[in-house]
């Protein structure tokens, strides 16, 4: 089981200039990742689990708090929720489930683009910008990501804090303060701010 902290925008659209900007500047340089195709299995009416197969793992999200919505900066509002996360091998499961991203009306395929930013946050609260693959117990990582569902384009903006369950709230507030910092950035709000299970149920009206 991995807990998270996390607070997420969904826009259509792509990526607006200013939003790329502001990503981009900073201690370190974001990480381009390999562009990837996810396949989301739709559960209507359910904004509190969501189920991923993302290559050859079969990954199971599970909200399990809520904790409002805060302020951020001037101009940034977003709903904060808690998750926990597992994950396991498709071909450690059996019973056929290795067929699982066939075509199918109950999966939807989304293709995502995403750059990453990685901070980690010490014991004395320092925070600072690292590699993706540096390892540390607390930090949080932040996602720029576009992402294309049946032709449609959206872009998205996620924090995703990590670590111990009980650091989890100070380690995001941390590194929110330190990079929510300036005039550059941008607009983000509430009414676009929701986690990934929500927003793939607002999506039941595509096919799959």
């Amino acid at each position: 089981m991995f807990p998270t902290l996390e607070t997420r925008w969904f826009y259509p659209g792509p990526i607006p200039p200013d939003v790329l900007a502001w990503y981009h500047y900073g201690e370190r340089a974001p990480e381009a990742q390999p562009t990837r195709i996810d396949y989301y299995l739709r559960l209507p009416d359910h904004d509190d689990l969501g189920i991923k197969l993302r290559e050859g793992r079969i990954e199971i999200k599970q909200r399990a708090e809520q904790y409002g919505v805060q302020h951020l900066h001037a101009r940034v509002h977003g709903l904060v929720e808690g998750w926990r996360k597992w994950s396991f091998g498709v071909n450690d499961l059996g019973g056929g489930l290795g067929d699982l991203a066939g075509a199918r009306p109950a999966w939807i395929a989304i293709r995502k683009a995403r750059r990453l930013r990685r901070y980690l946050v010490t014991e004395a609260g320092d925070v600072s910008a690292a590699a993706i693959t540096e390892i540390a117990p607390h930090g949080c990582h932040i996602e720029l990501a576009e992402t294309v569902i049946h032709s449609e384009t959206w872009w998205s903006l996620a924090f995703e804090t990590f670590g111990p369950e009980a650091t989890l709230h100070a380690t995001f507030t941390q590194v929110a303060q330190h990079v929510l910092r300036g005039d550059a950035v941008p607009h983000l709000d509430v009414a676009h701010s929701y986690g990934y299970a929500q927003w793939i149920s607002n999506l039941n009206g595509l096919n799959g």
